[in-house]
C-alpha cells in the first residue's frame, strides 16, 4: 500500500515539465501577464460601477457567466482540441476575430494572443511563423494551441485560461480603485468557485454557445477608446 501511494503521488517526468510549462504560461513574467489591459474595468472604476471588493466580484462573475471571458473558454477548449491543426485553427481565429465587439477588444485580444505564441516559442511549442502568417491570433486560440503542444490537459488548459483572465482582471482593479492587496487575494479566493464552476460547464459547450450579454462591460471598452485618463490600453 505504501509503494502504490509513493507511485500515485509521484509525477512523471512529462507531467513534472508540464506543469512548469504552465506556471510560466501563466506567470507575471510572460508578456500576457504584464497586465496592460483591463477589459474596459478601467471606465467602470471611473464611473463608479466598481468600487470595492463586492462589486467587483459582481462585475468578474458577470463577465464570465455572460461576457468574453466565457466565450474565451469555448474558443481556448476548441483551439485545444485542434491541436496541429492548422487550416481549422485559422478559422477558429478569424471566428474569434470577428466575435470582438469593438476595436479595443480586438486589439486586446490579438496583441496578447500573437506576444503569447512569440514568447512560448521559447519552449518550441507554437507553430512555425510560416503556418501563422496572414492571420491574426486572438489569445484564446493562441493559449488552446500551445497549452494543447505543450502536453497541457484539457481541463487544465480551461484552468489556467481562465485563472489568467481573472488574475489580470483583479490586478488591474487593485491599482485602479484602488484595493489593497489582501482585498486582491480575498476577491481571487472568493471567484475560485465561478471558475471551477465555468470549466465544469464549458466542456459540454461548442462554438454555438458563443456569445454575450454584458452590454455594460461592451460599452465599457467603447467608452475606454476617448477616456481623458487612461492607464491601461484598453
Amino acid at each position: 500500500m505504501a509503494t502504490i501511494t509513493r507511485m500515485a503521488e509521484e509525477e512523471t517526468p512529462d507531467g513534472a515539465g508540464a506543469f512548469l510549462r504552465l506556471l510560466s504560461w501563466v506567470s507575471p513574467a510572460f508578456p500576457t501577464g504584464g497586465y496592460a489591459y483591463s477589459h474596459g474595468l478601467e471606465w467602470a472604476v471611473e464611473t463608479g460601477d466598481v468600487h470595492d471588493v463586492a462589486t467587483l466580484c459582481a462585475w468578474i462573475t458577470c463577465l464570465f457567466d455572460h461576457g468574453a471571458p466565457g466565450s474565451d473558454l469555448i474558443i481556448l477548449q476548441e483551439a485545444w482540441r485542434m491541436g496541429a491543426e492548422i487550416e481549422p485553427l485559422r478559422e477558429l481565429a478569424a471566428f474569434a476575430c470577428a466575435c470582438a465587439s469593438s476595436r479595443e477588444r480586438y486589439e486586446e485580444t490579438i496583441y496578447q494572443g500573437e506576444a503569447f505564441l512569440k514568447a512560448a516559442d521559447s519552449w518550441q511549442v507554437a507553430p512555425e511563423p510560416e503556418a501563422l502568417r496572414g492571420q491574426r491570433w486572438p489569445l484564446p486560440v493562441a493559449q488552446g494551441m500551445v497549452f494543447r503542444r505543450g502536453g497541457i490537459s484539457r481541463h487544465q488548459a480551461l484552468l489556467a485560461g481562465g485563472y489568467a483572465t481573472l488574475a489580470a482582471l483583479v490586478s488591474s482593479a487593485v491599482r485602479l480603485v484602488p484595493l489593497g492587496q489582501t482585498d486582491g487575494l480575498q476577491t481571487l479566493a472568493r471567484l475560485d468557485p465561478l471558475l471551477v464552476r465555468l470549466v465544469a460547464l464549458t466542456g459540454a459547450r461548442t462554438l454555438d454557445d458563443v456569445g454575450g450579454a454584458c452590454f455594460r462591460s461592451d460599452l465599457a471598452a467603447m467608452h475606454h477608446e476617448t477616456q481623458t485618463t487612461r492607464l491601461f490600453r484598453t
